[in-house]
């Protein structure tokens, strides 16, 4: 009888731990939008000297903004998929780089349809609060932390580059290959503001299959474009709705 009762026992502190560890699965989806930057790493543009490479070509006067939507829908407790809808304008100008002689320079109206999945590294904690017995009543929380991931994907990418300065009326312009493919790869954090809201941020690189966002490749060229998002983003859970059951 005893070791019956301590089962009871134990059972009945399990199920509120169970029930806390389980809740997640009341808010699977939300969504999202958010606004950032985006950075390109192309073939106009770049660094001043010769063999400089990768953020060596990084120039914050050339960044652009990026407007995204996206929802995300929870698969199990540390992996989500995301699908997100972005808009981002890029531009590159030839001024200050190793080839400020030629004058090249473009902007590009960019449209983004991609799908993420995501790895948690951290384990997103759901806020509680309480009100704390008080002269002034005020409500408390707790159990917020920042939540870490990384993702990586697949999507397709439209583009429409314009010619400016040297480049415009060039006979190396090309504006028709329009359509490529995208890989998506980052990492970002998400931290609670309520119980229903966060807010985050994601750096994210795009490898591309195309070299003609700008409208332009060398002769011989092996590398294809790639662009760079940093977005700020504020998502909200959406919550479960019970089906409540009527008998007659």
């Amino acid at each position: 009888m005893k070791l019956f009762k301590y089962v009871i026992l134990f059972s009945l502190l399990l199920i509120p731990i169970l029930g806390f560890s389980q809740k997640w699965k009341l808010s699977r989806s939300e969504y999202m939008y958010g606004i950032g930057i985006v950075n390109y790493f192309g073939d106009i543009g770049g660094a001043s000297n010769v063999g400089a490479s990768g953020f060596a070509d990084f120039d914050i006067a050339y960044s652009r903004p990026v407007l995204a939507i996206g929802y995300r829908y929870k698969l199990y407790e540390r992996f989500s998929v995301k699908a997100n809808l972005s808009y981002a304008n890029i531009h590159g100008s030839d001024v200050k780089s190793i080839n400020e002689s030629r004058n090249y320079s473009f902007t590009t109206n960019m449209l983004e349809l991609n799908g993420h999945i995501e790895f948690h590294i951290t384990k997103e904690k759901q806020m509680a609060t309480y009100n704390k017995m008080s002269m002034r009543g005020k409500l408390h929380k707790f159990n917020t932390g920042i939540n870490l991931y990384i993702f990586m994907g697949i999507g397709g990418v439209m583009s429409k580059p314009k010619a400016l300065d040297s480049f415009d009326g060039s006979s190396r312009f090309v504006d028709n290959k329009n359509l490529a493919l995208a890989f998506p790869v980052g990492l970002g954090l998400k931290y609670p503001l309520s119980a229903a809201t966060n807010i985050g941020l994601e750096l994210g690189g795009r490898f591309t299959t195309t070299d003609f966002i700008d409208g332009f490749t060398p002769e011989n060229s092996d590398s294809k474009d790639i662009y760079y998002f940093t977005v700020i983003n504020v998502s909200t859970k959406i919550k479960r709705i019970k089906r409540k059951k009527y008998r007659f």
